[in-house]
């Protein structure tokens, strides 16, 4: 769950009916922490597998050395990739809000920028009011949850946006034919939280609940017997 560049401040949590409602905009400490947890961990794994490497090579054993040193590869490669990604989430900058967004269009663009990964396939209520957002930062949140579920094994995504009214907001669904969700909800989305730690960072669904919460909105999952149903809801600009 993954990605690059883009105030934030201290969120809170919030509960939709049954389902988890992430609304958090992690602090730069909360950040680094995890990001120093996850980095321990891999370089404690680096440690052991080198050990283990200086071992078989005593002993000859020169194959299984080198598997062992395969994984030494690995870890510095995801030590990195979480350097990297980890410093994208901590300078993460959400742009102010100065004009309403065209939801209906911008997902349309985010579908069309995702041709090469899979199938997306779009379908908005009519005449839905402007979301409050800034347009660049709303489509990184759009495409972030896009790949994230073409990079867990869905092929198509059903995306649909309907008015809110209770809540004077706008919901946008992602439905998926993924494998689905294996991770408890209520960490989903918190920082360098991932299912597979040797091939993501984890910082994807992160960075799209800080831009959403940035303003005012909030991202969630919803139970499914089958894929995945994510959730986005946006409150509409005001005038």
């Amino acid at each position: 769950m993954e990605s690059d560049d883009h105030p934030t401040g201290a969120g809170a949590k919030a509960h939709d009916g049954n389902h988890s409602e992430q609304a958090t905009i992690e602090t730069l400490e909360e950040i680094l922490g995890s990001m120093v947890h996850a980095i321990s961990n891999s370089l404690n794994s680096v440690m052991a597998a080198s050990q283990l490497a200086n071992l078989l090579i005593t002993q000859g054993r020169l194959e299984e050395a080198k598997t062992s040193l395969d994984r030494v590869e690995d870890e510095c490669a995801r030590a990195a990739r979480l350097v990297r990604d980890g410093r994208n989430l901590a300078t993460l900058r959400v742009p102010d809000s100065l004009d309403g967004v065209d939801v209906a269009a911008l997902l349309a663009s985010c579908a069309a920028a995702c041709t090469d990964l899979g199938e997306v396939r779009v379908d908005c209520e009519a005449d839905l009011p402007l979301v409050h957002g800034q347009a660049d930062a709303l489509k990184r949140l759009f495409v972030e949850i896009l790949d994230n579920a073409f990079q867990f094994g869905a092929r198509n995504i059903a995306v649909s946006a309907s008015r809110d009214p209770e809540r004077g907001a706008i919901r946008i669904g992602f439905r998926d034919d993924g494998p689905g969700v294996n991770l408890r909800p209520d960490t989903l989305f918190d920082s360098f939280v991932t299912s597979d730690p040797a091939e993501h960072s984890g910082l994807g669904l992160a960075i799209a609940t800080q831009i959403a919460a940035a303003y005012d909105g909030s991202v969630g999952l919803d139970e499914s017997p089958s894929g995945a149903v994510f959730w986005v809801r946006l409150p509409v600009a005001v005038p």
